[in-house]
Protein backbone atom coordinates (compact mmCIF):
# COMPACT_ATOMS: atom_id res chain seq x y z
CA UNK A 1 0.00 0.00 0.00
CA UNK A 2 1.03 3.29 -0.92
CA UNK A 3 2.07 5.95 1.86
CA UNK A 4 0.35 9.20 0.77
CA UNK A 5 0.72 10.70 4.63
CA UNK A 6 4.06 12.66 4.02
CA UNK A 7 2.87 14.36 0.73
CA UNK A 8 -0.78 15.37 2.24
CA UNK A 9 1.27 16.91 5.18
CA UNK A 10 2.99 19.08 2.51
CA UNK A 11 -0.47 20.74 1.55
CA UNK A 12 -1.67 21.58 5.17
CA UNK A 13 -2.80 24.63 5.77
CA UNK A 14 -0.20 27.12 7.07
CA UNK A 15 -1.27 29.65 10.30
CA UNK A 16 -1.08 33.14 9.07
CA UNK A 17 -0.55 35.97 10.63
CA UNK A 18 -3.53 39.11 10.24
CA UNK A 19 -2.55 42.52 10.43
CA UNK A 20 -4.86 44.73 11.88
CA UNK A 21 -4.24 48.53 11.35
CA UNK A 22 -6.87 49.93 12.88
CA UNK A 23 -10.06 49.50 14.80
CA UNK A 24 -13.04 51.75 14.53
CA UNK A 25 -15.77 51.33 16.94
CA UNK A 26 -19.49 52.96 15.93
CA UNK A 27 -22.50 53.55 17.81
CA UNK A 28 -25.13 56.41 17.09
CA UNK A 29 -22.84 57.92 14.77
CA UNK A 30 -20.11 58.21 17.72
CA UNK A 31 -16.76 56.92 16.20
CA UNK A 32 -13.92 55.96 18.57
CA UNK A 33 -10.45 54.24 17.75
CA UNK A 34 -8.42 51.41 19.09
CA UNK A 35 -4.81 50.27 18.03
CA UNK A 36 -4.21 48.15 15.64
CA UNK A 37 -2.74 44.11 16.80
CA UNK A 38 -1.38 41.32 14.95
CA UNK A 39 -3.60 38.63 15.22
CA UNK A 40 -2.79 34.66 14.75
CA UNK A 41 -5.36 31.99 14.20
CA UNK A 42 -8.47 31.88 13.02
CA UNK A 43 -10.40 33.55 15.50
CA UNK A 44 -9.79 35.90 18.11
CA UNK A 45 -11.43 37.86 21.47
CA UNK A 46 -11.67 41.76 21.10
CA UNK A 47 -12.91 43.53 24.64
CA UNK A 48 -14.51 46.58 23.79
CA UNK A 49 -15.64 48.88 27.15
CA UNK A 50 -18.79 50.31 26.86
CA UNK A 51 -19.72 53.52 29.04
CA UNK A 52 -23.41 55.22 29.26
CA UNK A 53 -22.63 58.48 30.30
CA UNK A 54 -22.64 61.76 28.28
CA UNK A 55 -19.05 64.11 29.69
CA UNK A 56 -21.18 66.91 29.95
CA UNK A 57 -22.96 69.10 32.11
CA UNK A 58 -25.40 70.00 28.93
CA UNK A 59 -28.43 67.49 30.32
CA UNK A 60 -30.45 68.71 33.05
CA UNK A 61 -29.28 66.89 37.09
CA UNK A 62 -32.64 66.48 38.71
CA UNK A 63 -33.47 64.34 35.52
CA UNK A 64 -32.89 60.54 34.83
CA UNK A 65 -30.84 60.02 31.72
CA UNK A 66 -31.58 57.47 29.35
CA UNK A 67 -30.37 53.80 29.41
CA UNK A 68 -28.59 52.50 26.07
CA UNK A 69 -29.75 49.75 24.54
CA UNK A 70 -27.29 47.53 22.18
CA UNK A 71 -29.42 45.26 19.67
CA UNK A 72 -26.89 44.32 17.43
CA UNK A 73 -23.11 44.37 16.43
CA UNK A 74 -21.73 43.51 12.77
CA UNK A 75 -18.25 43.89 11.91
CA UNK A 76 -16.63 44.74 8.06
CA UNK A 77 -16.25 42.68 5.52
CA UNK A 78 -13.79 40.03 5.31
CA UNK A 79 -14.35 39.54 9.32
CA UNK A 80 -16.86 37.63 10.53
CA UNK A 81 -18.46 37.71 14.29
CA UNK A 82 -18.99 34.46 15.63
CA UNK A 83 -19.78 35.11 19.30
CA UNK A 84 -20.78 38.27 21.17
CA UNK A 85 -20.85 38.01 25.39
CA UNK A 86 -23.08 39.05 27.33
CA UNK A 87 -25.73 38.16 24.82
CA UNK A 88 -27.84 40.87 23.04
CA UNK A 89 -29.96 42.62 23.31
CA UNK A 90 -27.60 44.53 26.08
CA UNK A 91 -29.07 47.55 28.45
CA UNK A 92 -27.03 49.69 30.11
CA UNK A 93 -27.86 51.71 32.23
CA UNK A 94 -26.77 55.57 33.34
CA UNK A 95 -23.41 56.01 34.78
CA UNK A 96 -23.02 52.27 34.13
CA UNK A 97 -20.73 50.39 32.30
CA UNK A 98 -20.47 46.66 30.02
CA UNK A 99 -17.15 44.92 28.41
CA UNK A 100 -18.15 43.71 25.38
CA UNK A 101 -16.26 40.53 24.25
CA UNK A 102 -16.54 40.00 20.47
CA UNK A 103 -15.37 36.53 19.36
CA UNK A 104 -14.06 37.35 15.44
CA UNK A 105 -12.99 35.17 12.60
CA UNK A 106 -10.63 36.76 10.26
CA UNK A 107 -10.24 36.32 6.53
CA UNK A 108 -9.35 33.20 5.19
CA UNK A 109 -6.57 35.11 3.03
CA UNK A 110 -3.61 37.15 4.57
CA UNK A 111 -5.03 40.19 5.60
CA UNK A 112 -3.48 44.05 6.63
CA UNK A 113 -6.01 46.28 6.72
CA UNK A 114 -8.59 48.13 9.19
CA UNK A 115 -11.70 46.61 10.68
CA UNK A 116 -14.74 48.56 11.20
CA UNK A 117 -17.20 47.30 14.38
CA UNK A 118 -20.53 48.72 14.19
CA UNK A 119 -22.45 49.08 17.97
CA UNK A 120 -26.72 48.46 16.66
CA UNK A 121 -28.49 51.46 16.97
CA UNK A 122 -30.71 52.58 20.00
CA UNK A 123 -34.63 52.54 19.23
CA UNK A 124 -35.77 55.68 17.54
CA UNK A 125 -36.63 57.88 20.70
CA UNK A 126 -33.17 58.59 20.32
CA UNK A 127 -31.49 61.71 18.81
CA UNK A 128 -27.92 62.95 18.82
CA UNK A 129 -27.19 66.33 19.14
CA UNK A 130 -24.40 68.40 18.49
CA UNK A 131 -23.94 71.72 19.81
CA UNK A 132 -21.08 73.52 18.30
CA UNK A 133 -21.53 76.76 20.23
CA UNK A 134 -23.86 78.22 22.62
CA UNK A 135 -24.55 82.14 21.92
CA UNK A 136 -25.93 84.63 24.29
CA UNK A 137 -28.11 87.44 22.25
CA UNK A 138 -29.53 90.88 23.93
CA UNK A 139 -30.79 93.87 21.67
CA UNK A 140 -26.95 95.61 22.46
CA UNK A 141 -24.78 92.49 22.08
CA UNK A 142 -24.06 89.17 21.09
CA UNK A 143 -21.18 86.52 22.52
CA UNK A 144 -19.94 83.45 22.14
CA UNK A 145 -20.65 81.55 25.95
CA UNK A 146 -18.37 78.11 24.54
CA UNK A 147 -17.58 77.46 21.56
CA UNK A 148 -16.56 73.75 21.94
CA UNK A 149 -18.66 71.50 21.04
CA UNK A 150 -20.69 68.97 22.79
CA UNK A 151 -22.08 65.55 21.62
CA UNK A 152 -24.95 63.81 23.37
CA UNK A 153 -27.09 61.66 23.09
CA UNK A 154 -30.77 62.06 24.42
CA UNK A 155 -34.22 61.09 24.31
CA UNK A 156 -36.54 63.31 22.25
CA UNK A 157 -37.70 66.30 24.08
CA UNK A 158 -35.31 65.52 27.22
CA UNK A 159 -34.58 69.14 28.95
CA UNK A 160 -31.25 70.30 28.75
CA UNK A 161 -29.59 72.89 31.12
CA UNK A 162 -27.13 75.77 30.75
CA UNK A 163 -26.04 78.19 33.19
CA UNK A 164 -25.27 81.12 31.66
CA UNK A 165 -23.80 84.64 33.24
CA UNK A 166 -25.69 86.91 32.37
CA UNK A 167 -23.27 89.85 32.63
CA UNK A 168 -21.92 88.96 29.26
CA UNK A 169 -24.97 90.55 27.56
CA UNK A 170 -26.75 92.58 30.16
CA UNK A 171 -25.77 94.89 32.85
CA UNK A 172 -27.31 95.63 36.70
CA UNK A 173 -30.42 97.22 36.91
CA UNK A 174 -31.72 95.36 33.18
CA UNK A 175 -35.13 92.96 33.48
CA UNK A 176 -35.60 90.19 31.18
CA UNK A 177 -38.99 89.46 30.35
CA UNK A 178 -38.82 87.25 27.74
CA UNK A 179 -36.08 84.07 26.93
CA UNK A 180 -36.40 82.78 23.50
CA UNK A 181 -34.27 79.80 21.75
CA UNK A 182 -33.35 78.69 17.99
CA UNK A 183 -34.89 76.17 16.46
CA UNK A 184 -35.29 73.13 16.54
CA UNK A 185 -34.69 73.80 20.68
CA UNK A 186 -37.98 75.28 22.32
CA UNK A 187 -37.37 76.90 25.42
CA UNK A 188 -39.11 75.00 28.53
CA UNK A 189 -37.95 77.99 32.10
CA UNK A 190 -35.55 79.33 34.00
CA UNK A 191 -34.57 79.96 37.13
CA UNK A 192 -35.06 82.28 38.33
CA UNK A 193 -38.79 82.61 36.55
CA UNK A 194 -39.38 85.09 34.29
CA UNK A 195 -39.88 87.85 34.49
CA UNK A 196 -36.85 89.12 36.69
CA UNK A 197 -34.12 91.56 37.32
CA UNK A 198 -30.52 91.36 37.86
CA UNK A 199 -30.35 92.86 40.87
CA UNK A 200 -27.00 91.35 42.06
CA UNK A 201 -24.11 93.41 41.52
CA UNK A 202 -20.90 91.04 40.77
CA UNK A 203 -22.93 88.03 39.22
CA UNK A 204 -25.84 87.16 38.12
CA UNK A 205 -26.04 83.61 36.80
CA UNK A 206 -29.42 82.05 35.26
CA UNK A 207 -30.75 78.68 34.52
CA UNK A 208 -32.07 77.88 30.98
CA UNK A 209 -34.14 74.45 30.55
CA UNK A 210 -34.79 73.59 26.97
CA UNK A 211 -36.40 70.28 25.52
CA UNK A 212 -33.99 68.96 23.01
CA UNK A 213 -35.37 68.39 19.38
CA UNK A 214 -36.91 65.73 17.80
CA UNK A 215 -34.92 64.81 15.46
CA UNK A 216 -30.99 64.69 15.44
CA UNK A 217 -29.38 68.10 14.91
CA UNK A 218 -26.01 69.52 14.60
CA UNK A 219 -25.59 73.60 14.68
CA UNK A 220 -25.53 76.70 17.46
CA UNK A 221 -27.57 76.98 20.57
CA UNK A 222 -29.05 80.55 20.70
CA UNK A 223 -29.95 82.26 23.79
CA UNK A 224 -32.10 85.58 22.81
CA UNK A 225 -33.10 87.73 25.97
CA UNK A 226 -35.72 90.45 25.65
Amino acid sequence: MLDFSGFFRGFAKKETTTTITNISIKYMGDAHGLDGMEVRGSVFELKIPFQNKTGSDLLADNLKRPDLKIEGISVSAPFKLVGVNPKLPVLVKYQEGVELKLKIKVPDLPYSGPLSINLGEKDASMVRVEIQKIVAISKNARVDLEEAPSVLSVQKDQVLKRDVQLYKVLKYGDIVNGIKVNDPFVFSGSDPKLPFRLDQENSFIVSIYVLAPEFSYAGPLELTFS
